[in-house]
């Protein structure tokens, strides 16, 4: 896959989404924030390691875990009525 300046990407293997800012020779510069050091870092990452980023299986993993909020409020509001 080809990716150009602005892209944004993932790691096959996980992690957060990266911001393309060059590819040269198979090899792509990437900007991501670090939430643990509270500062922008840059890894440079072989092309093939990298996927365009899908926002929408981001979404699906958020409503994935409002239902499972759900059912846990639902449980809670059935103990305070059995209480």
């Amino acid at each position: 896959m080809t990716f150009s300046e602005g892209d944004i990407v993932n790691v096959k293997s996980g992690g957060p989404a990266l911001t393309v800012l060059s590819v040269a020779s198979g090899q792509v510069t990437c900007l991501f924030y670090s939430e643990e050091l509270g500062e922008f870092k840059q890894a440079v990452i072989p092309s093939f390691a990298l996927e365009a980023y899908d926002d929408e299986a981001e979404d699906e993993d958020d409503d994935h875990t409002s239902s499972n909020d759900d059912e846990e409020e639902d449980e809670d509001n059935e103990d305070d009525k059995a209480a």
